[in-house]
């Protein structure tokens, strides 16, 4: 709002004197960039934390996958803080961590190219990525998949090994889904 001499807010005398023009535009552009760059360091620590926090997870899906190499009982199994190598009957299966958040390369006998787990925001859950193709959930159907490509070795149907893959249904006029 312009004073009656029309030069303006905190122009015309007042604490800071005649003949300081501009102060209040000053203010308010000194308060927008002091706002601005606390967004920015408010942005800058919000990344850092997702960051370290994906870094945590593929800790543990890395650790995840070592059990699981050591829970075949028939392989050998090699885990340092960024990598594990699972090697079966001569051939062998590796999970390197990629970058500094959450991918992971994966590299085997039988893949032409490098697949790629990375977790999926939407779902919660690890995923794996091939070259080509459609992704797959990891601890469903993907690492079954790449332990069949790279081992040539797949599960046992659970109904042939006389174990229960879903429950039996109810009795009764009930309806599940």
């Amino acid at each position: 709002m312009a004073s009656r001499d029309g030069r303006g807010d905190g122009d015309a005398g007042g604490p800071s004197g005649p003949g300081r023009r501009g102060l209040g535009l000053a203010q308010r552009l000194r308060a927008s960039i002091d706002a601005s760059r606390d967004a920015a360091r408010q942005a800058e620590e919000a990344q850092r934390l997702r960051s370290h926090r994906a870094r945590l997870a593929r800790a543990e899906l890395l650790r995840d996958l070592a059990a699981f190499g050591r829970a075949l009982g028939h392989a050998q199994v090699s885990a340092t803080e960024d990598q594990v190598g699972i090697r079966f009957e001569g051939r062998s299966l590796r999970f390197e961590a990629v970058g500094d958040a959450d991918e992971v390369r994966v590299q085997g006998d039988g893949l032409q190219e490098p697949w790629r787990v990375q977790h999926n925001a939407e779902l919660d859950r690890w995923a794996l990525y091939p070259p080509r193709g459609a992704p797959r959930l990891l601890f469903d159907a993907g690492l079954e998949e790449l332990v069949a490509r790279v081992f040539a070795v797949r599960a046992a149907d659970p109904e042939a090994a006389g174990e229960e893959s879903s429950p039996p249904p109810r009795r009764g006029g009930g309806r599940s889904l």
